[in-house]
């Protein structure tokens, strides 16, 4: 005879018309009314230890792109030259050039620009034949990291055949490359022959020339010299002939040039380039073209400046034998005058004014040769003319006072020393010009010479490594916080336990060894499971903790069948039932176990054995009850399989005759433990539960959204079956409380066979 029960008590939910009556806190709430904390710091490090390995995975994967990245990328090297430029504010005449005075442009301003005209980059392009680029063709991707790693003269194998690309050592050097207007900018290929014979294609693979290195070869337009060509027969090279215009303007924004300073006249031109010896041969060019530009201008400068003193001279030693003959003239008729020490003062002073003037005044006459009268730097010339003819005029009125003799003395005097300073002044500049007009030194002189770089600027492998780890870590933290936001299940029991009001009777940890155990299973290896092979496992510890609250929930129940479902499939239900029904079954009762999943019941792989010959036939009257039960390891359990899967496991299970298999059976055993289908998919779960004394639900932690439990929960309750608590499977330390609302619908069909 069985245990003696009550009546069973329903789960009522407020609006659904269910009789019977439980406490408050048995009726779900949804995750609306659940309140969400704010994550703080300790639990967003928590989702970063909990996401370490993708963290972990995600920076490597970074790094590992750096890295391939620094392996493919070219390096880029850079080479520059110092250049200083000297004052040359004296005009062409010998003057101070008063041009500087009133603009912001230093000459270190218009020394750039002249190093940056396309007349200047002309001559280097023109010089290093920058408009022929030749490269052997090497494979994507990766063949231009292997051919730059390639040491040593002797040319790299071709893996795998292919001979078409250079792999290390390939050289050419073309001389000379013309094609017609139509092949500018188009992109031609040069293979190289046996017998140190080439041929060049057009850009659809059509032949244009065949010739031989060291020889000029023509034909369609195109002519050729290959002065070096060093590859095996059948490799290939890419060969270009660009517009000159473009290849200066190219290089004129490649070209970085800066004064190093403020007006300190030292200027620093640089170039980048992934070829080091061809970046300093071009600086080297550029410097050469440029001292070369600048001794010639200073060259035409003296021979301008030297023609017209030479047109001046002639008439200056004319007043300086006018002016010495007026002198003379003058004391042969009144005799020689001592002049007083005032007047020798004016004297000096005024001839200071007058040679002043006349310098001006020829400064003037050489700048209006170059500029207009309105130009900034005439009127101020005219503005200090202006000056000091004023100061003259004013030393001739004071003059008017002394001796008329001495005045006259004095104004002779005057002229014959202005005169002479001004001739001799001229004379003086005349023989520097000529000095300069047959010198090759300018104004501009090369301090640093461009050096072959022998370290890339760029990249650089430590700052590449560094970004690419941070970076990665950056989107392995994100990806975590990510996953955690996306991650609508459920973790936390305490949050299940507010949200739904039924208790966790217990939590389950996470096992690798239930793993190993269900491949062997599934590689039909061994029939077994946990409690039978571990019993020291946490999991199976936790079990037990279940069994000693399911004999608590026992007491008071209105029979001794327990249900174990679950919403959804493929949360555990299975492991925890077979598991569970082995647990108590040690403890001396007498326990039955029915896999009541007639879709897709496989308990029967635990114990060995094949699903026919069970439940199904049972209920339907094909088989005794007895026939039907198998034993198992331990003496006290027994085992109900499925039977083969029916067509109807609905109606079924909710037959009478169902009903009375278990009247029978609970009279029989102790416990009655059964597995049922996830109630989400079926209707077979609820049918069930209402001849249940004990119905559990099983979740798998951080599977379900919130909204799901309690979905689950109401079909539960929408068909009159109470749930008296939650065994939580599969827990692992990690937060999780997100959820939003949806409709879950899973798909349960039935086995297609019988195993």
């Amino acid at each position: 005879m069985g245990p003696k029960h009550e009546p069973a008590r329903l789960l009522e939910v407020p609006g659904e018309g269910v009789a019977a009556r439980s406490h408050a806190s048995d009726v779900p709430r949804g995750s609306d009314d659940f309140s969400q904390e704010e994550l703080g710091l300790t639990e967003h490090l928590g989702t970063v230890l909990e996401h370490r390995t993708l963290v972990l995975v995600t920076m490597l994967a970074a790094v590992f792109l750096g890295a391939a990245y620094l392996f493919v990328a070219a390096p880029i090297y850079h080479s520059d030259i110092v250049i200083q430029v000297q004052d040359k504010t004296k005009g062409m005449a010998g003057f101070e050039d008063l041009s500087t005075m009133f603009t912001d442009t230093t000459p270190a301003d218009t020394e750039i620009e002249i190093i940056r005209s396309r007349s200047l980059v002309g001559a280097v392009v023109d010089e290093m034949n920058l408009t022929v680029e030749a490269a052997p063709r090497t494979f994507p991707e990766i063949g231009a990291a292997l051919f730059r790693r390639h040491r040593g003269d002797e040319i790299a194998s071709a893996p795998l055949g292919l001979r078409s690309f250079a792999w290390g050592g390939e050289r050419i050097l073309v001389q000379r490359l013309e094609v017609p207007e139509g092949l500018l900018d188009e992109k031609l290929t040069l293979v190289a022959l046996s017998g140190n014979r080439l041929r060049v294609l057009g850009p659809n693979g059509e032949l244009l020339v065949e010739g031989e290195v060291a020889k000029a070869a023509s034909g369609r337009g195109v002519q050729i010299f290959v002065a070096e060509l060093r590859a095996e027969p059948g490799t290939r090279f890419r060969l270009l002939k660009r517009r000159r215009s473009d290849v200066i303007a190219d290089l004129q924004a490649e070209l970085r040039i800066a004064e190093k300073g403020k007006k300190t006249g030292i200027l620093v031109a640089g170039l980048d380039g992934t070829n080091p010896t061809k970046i300093a041969a071009v600086l080297d060019a550029l410097s050469r073209a440029y001292l070369k530009q600048n001794v010639e201008q200073k060259s035409a400068e003296a021979a301008k400046t030297l023609e017209f003193l030479d047109q001046q001279l002639p008439e200056l030693k004319k007043n300086v034998e006018t002016a010495e003959a007026a002198l003379n003239a003058y004391q042969q008729q009144h005799g020689t005058t001592d002049l007083s020490l005032e007047t020798q003062a004016l004297l000096n002073r005024a001839a200071e004014i007058e040679t002043s003037i006349s310098e001006l005044e020829l400064q003037r006459s050489e700048l209006k040769t170059r500029f207009t009268e309105n130009h900034p730097t005439l009127v101020a010339l005219n503005e200090k003319i202006a000056k000091l003819r004023a100061e003259r005029n004013a030393m001739n009125a004071k003059m008017k006072g002394l001796p008329e003799q001495e005045v006259d003395t004095a104004r002779l005097a005057r002229d014959v020393k202005t005169a002479t300073e001004l001739y001799f002044t001229l004379l003086n500049r005349t023989q520097e010009l000529k000095v300069v007009k047959s010198g090759t030194i300018g104004y501009v002189r090369i301090l640093d010479p461009a050096l072959k770089p022998y370290e890339p600027v760029s990249p650089k492998k430590g700052i590449v490594l560094a970004i690419s780890a941070f970076l990665g870590l950056g989107l392995g933290v994100a990806g975590a916080v990510t996953k955690k936001a996306l991650d609508q299940g459920v973790h936390d029991p305490a949050q299940i336990e507010m949200a739904t009001g039924l208790s966790i009777y217990a939590t389950v940890p996470h096992s690798d060894k239930v793993i190993e155990l269900a491949n062997k299973r599934a590689a039909g290896t061994a029939a077994t499971f946990l409690a039978l092979e571990d019993p020291s496992d946490l999991a199976v510890e936790s079990l037990r903790s279940l069994r000693t609250a399911l004999q608590f929930a026992l007491v008071d129940a209105s029979s001794n069948i327990v249900t174990m479902g679950g919403p959804r499939p493929s949360v555990g239900k299975s492991f925890l039932s077979v598991n569970l029904a082995h647990i108590l079954a040690t403890t001396g009762k007498r326990v039955l176990l029915i896999d009541g999943d007639l879709r897709r019941g496989h308990l029967h792989k635990y114990f060995g054995g094949h699903r026919p010959g069970g439940l199904s036939e049972i209920v339907s009257g094909q088989m005794s009850i007895a026939d039907g039960t198998r034993k198992t390891a331990e003496p006290n359990l027994d085992f109900i399989a499925t039977g083969k899967i029916p067509p109807n496991p609905s109606e079924l299970v909710g037959s009478p005759r169902f009903q009375a298999f278990l009247s029978e059976v609970s009279a029989r055993y102790d416990l009655v433990l059964i597995d049922t289908p996830p109630i989400l998919a079926v209707t077979d779960p609820a049918l069930i539960g209402r001849h249940a004394g004990v119905n559990l639900l099983a979740l798998r932690s951080g599977k379900h959204p919130m909204r799901e439990i309690t979905t689950a929960l109401k079909r539960f309750s929408d068909a009159g079956v109470r749930l008296h608590g939650i065994v939580l499977n599969d827990v692992e330390i990690r937060p999780g409380r997100l959820s939003h609302s949806y409709h879950y619908q899973y798909e349960y069909r039935s086995a297609t066979s019988d195993d």
